[in-house]
């Protein structure tokens, strides 16, 4: 894959994205482990011990990765976005969302997110004569997106994209490179063709492409994966377990029988003919000189083998599988012997609800400042308007209430503040989305102006007969 050259293109811009290029391929073998755990596809890491060789390629999986990343990221629900004092709607925000298909496409960005510690919202303007809106809103993951970190502006300081692959996967067709002023389009038709490229310049003053990440910390802008090294090591201690039962209970599954003091004879026909038979007879050896009269055959079987110490082992790697995920450990099918109270269900999710918070509040910055860029490329605007700096994502509440819990903590709030009972947040903390919350506004608008209409007829005065031609 490198180095790339693309006759034409600036030492500059041509020496970014060949860093962009080793970046991407740098981490694919890192993103390509991560996947295959969430995928189950993973190889099972035998220690060479205790499973026969001829089993060592059973087929055995263990989901646990794709549940760590799952249960957390159906709690990550974006709602929609809001700016205080004015709706979004009066922007185009839900027509810029809902024409990229970003109410699927946001919950496919989350779970990369945490798959692969990040994923990449790119902004670009589209073709309308082809039939793409105006402003293409695209998320990628990983695999096929990255970026360089500007740790002063805190932000991306260029960013590439990889539209197409070649058929084996390895070196790229189509690409774009993001960058502050311009985006670079680098297209060939076959690997061994040479690279065309085609400039297109943008406004913005900043690379229009804005990180999803999950758990950043300092010195590590692109953040941590979900699916993260205690995670694989238990997924592997786990699955060894499963595949050591699995086999031990194939042994065991027919009686493992013994016999002493028998003649050869018996087993001429390549087996015990008679193992399998309801009634199992045995003479006693023919007396020879020398062999005591008493010396008779022993038939017996060893005792079936326990399947508890595995199903406490498998107990104790989900136990720690828990704790490092923040997991209750009843998502992982351990059930207790005892129906856990009320308290010890909302107690054993609360750290879970936790970290569905802090991911929303860090993925919520990025949505922001993506949503920023495709208004300000759709308006044609090189600077932030002040109102749009207010711009916030609203995300459903992670710890899932019921209805009713959800209601009746609203009527106190409500009963204790009235005038809340005018404000669209109540409707949001009572569970309604933001379509029903419209639908129930416009209802409410029809309502009152039908109401007026009505009262302006009822208190009209008549007109007198008197008054008509006078």
């Amino acid at each position: 894959m490198f180095p790339v050259v693309v006759p034409g293109l600036a030492d500059a811009d041509a020496s970014t994205l060949n860093d962009l290029l080793q970046q991407l391929d740098d981490k694919r073998r890192g993103n390509a482990l991560k996947a295959s755990y969430y995928d189950a596809r993973y190889a099972l890491r035998d220690l060479n011990i205790a499973i026969p060789p001829k089993f060592r390629n059973f087929e055995a999986v263990l989901g646990w990765p794709a549940k760590a990343v799952d249960v957390l990221s159906r709690r990550c629900n974006l709602e929609g976005f809001v700016i205080p004092g004015m709706g979004s709607d009066d922007l185009g925000i839900s027509e810029l969302w809902l024409s990229n298909n970003m109410d699927v496409e946001s919950t496919m960005a989350h779970d990369s997110a945490m798959i692969h510690s990040c994923a990449f919202i790119c902004t670009i303007l589209g073709d309308t004569a082809a039939g793409e809106p105006p402003v293409l809103m695209m998320v990628k993951n990983a695999f096929d997106a990255t970026g360089i970190w500007d740790p002063r502006r805190r932000a991306l300081k260029s960013a590439l994209s990889v539209i197409e692959w070649d058929s084996s996967g390895s070196s790229p067709l189509l690409m774009v490179m993001y960058l502050a002023d311009r985006v670079i389009v680098l297209q060939r038709d076959d690997a061994g063709l040479p690279w065309q490229f085609e400039e297109r310049r943008h406004q913005l003053g900043r690379v229009p492409v804005e990180p999803l990440v999950y758990r950043p910390r300092l010195g590590v802008p692109f953040g941590t994966s979900r699916i993260s090294r205690p995670v694989m090591s238990l997924t592997d201690s786990a699955l060894r377990t499963v595949v050591r039962s699995e086999i031990g209970a194939e042994f065991y599954t027919a009686p493992q029988r013994w016999a002493l003091n028998l003649p050869a004879e018996a087993f001429d026909d390549g087996g015990w003919s008679a193992i399998l038979g309801r009634v199992l007879a045995v003479e006693p050896p023919m007396v020879d000189e020398g062999v005591d009269p008493a010396f008779k055959p022993e038939v017996g079987q060893f005792p079936q083998m326990s399947m508890q110490p595995h199903t406490d082992q498998l107990r104790q790697w989900a136990m720690l599988f828990a704790s490092e995920t923040s997991l209750p450990v009843s998502s992982l099918g351990i059930v207790q012997d005892n129906p856990a109270s009320a308290e010890a269900i909302y107690a054993a999710k609360e750290e879970l609800v936790i970290e569905a918070e802090n991911a929303g509040r860090v993925f919520g910055s990025g949505w922001v400042r993506a949503m920023r860029n495709a208004l300000m490329l759709r308006d044609g605007l090189s600077d932030v308007p002040e109102d749009w700096l207010k711009l916030q994502a609203v995300w459903r509440d992670p710890s899932t209430p019921s209805k009713a819990s959800a209601a009746d903590a609203m009527a106190k709030t409500v009963a204790t503040l009235p005038w809340l009972a005018d404000s669209d947040v109540i409707l949001e903390k009572w569970g309604f989305s933001r379509v029903d919350i419209d639908r129930l506004r416009a209802d409410q608008r029809r309502s009152t102006v039908a109401g007026l209409l009505e009262s302006l007829r009822t208190q009209q005065p008549p007109v007198s007969d008197a008054g008509i031609g006078g």
